[in-house]
């Protein structure tokens, strides 16, 4: 009985949950994987080991991105053809990172995966950081010698700059999509750093493309974690729950991102990946 009624919390949880990441710009796993792991032990729920927490949260996540890509669809504010550039190493990537996580798991090296985790929002921390200071600078226009690309939004607004070589961030969004099929985030830190900073893409256009490139991404691994553990293996009494939740949190976050100041939201953001990475760092190493 209070299994159900968890699952059924969960439903208000995932709203609030796809709203803060959506208002933030990052994946509602971060959140859910540490949910899934800490919390239902502490309320009496059967444990998810996290190999399986982790492959709960990127199902859900791929519905919470699909919200966001219809959107950012309608308004015409991406850029498909440097996305499946991108999408060419992610895929990948994130398919070998799955079979990496289902391997530690038969090994019984679930506490492992925990650290990971910890560590790599700590990693991703300092990342953001670093990256945020340079982007004080202004963002470097690419050195590229192709033609200019011009996109045309559903207000008519247009959007003109250089074709960049997307391939330049290969390693860095080949470690995103491996961390994303591995420990349920990262390739949508490195695809958005890519697009922005390194090839200098219009700040819409850089993030409705990364949404396409989180969304594509995370719905491969999600598919290649199922064919692993099998669809009977997926917790839909769970997930039947947090996926209309974010659903409805998807069209929520954009909203309040719009009444709520770079600044803030950055150091918000900071702050969860430190809690978060703190807690499940604990929790791999036994202490929590």
């Amino acid at each position: 009985m209070i299994d159900l009624l968890v699952y059924w919390f969960m439903f208000p949880i995932a709203i609030i949950v796809a709203s803060i990441a959506m208002t933030l710009g990052i994946g509602g796993a971060l959140f859910f994987s540490p949910i899934f792991i800490i919390l239902f032990p502490i309320v009496g729920v059967p444990t998810l080991s996290p190999a399986d927490a982790f492959g709960a949260a990127l199902l859900t996540e791929v519905f919470g991105f699909a919200s966001g890509l219809f959107g950012y669809s309608r308004k015409k504010l991406i850029d498909f053809k440097t996305g499946m550039t991108i999408l060419a190493i992610s895929i990948p990537a994130g398919i070998v990172g799955v079979v990496a996580k289902r391997v530690i798991e038969d090994f019984d090296l679930n506490e492992v995966l925990s650290l990971l985790f910890g560590l790599g929002l700590w990693i991703l921390t300092i990342y953001i950081i670093i990256n945020k200071r340079k982007e004080k600078h202004g963002s470097p226009v690419p050195k590229s010698s192709d033609p200019s690309r011009v996109i045309l939004d559903s207000e008519n607004n247009k959007y003109e700059y250089k074709v960049c070589n997307a391939r330049q961030g290969r390693v860095l969004n080949g470690i995103g999509g491996f961390a994303a099929g591995f420990i349920s985030f990262g390739i949508g830190e490195s695809a958005i750093t890519t697009l922005r900073v390194r090839c200098g893409l219009p700040m819409k256009i850089a993030a409705g493309t990364s949404v396409f490139i989180v969304t594509v991404t995370v719905l491969i691994a999600t598919l290649a974690d199922t064919v692993l553990v099998g669809i009977e293996s997926v917790p839909w009494e769970l997930v039947i729950f947090t996926i209309p939740g974010v659903l409805i949190g998807g069209q929520i976050g954009p909203r309040i991102a719009t009444r709520v100041s770079s600044e803030t939201s950055e150091k918000l953001m900071i702050a969860i990946f430190v809690t978060f990475g703190l807690i499940m760092m604990l929790k791999g190493l036994g202490i929590f």
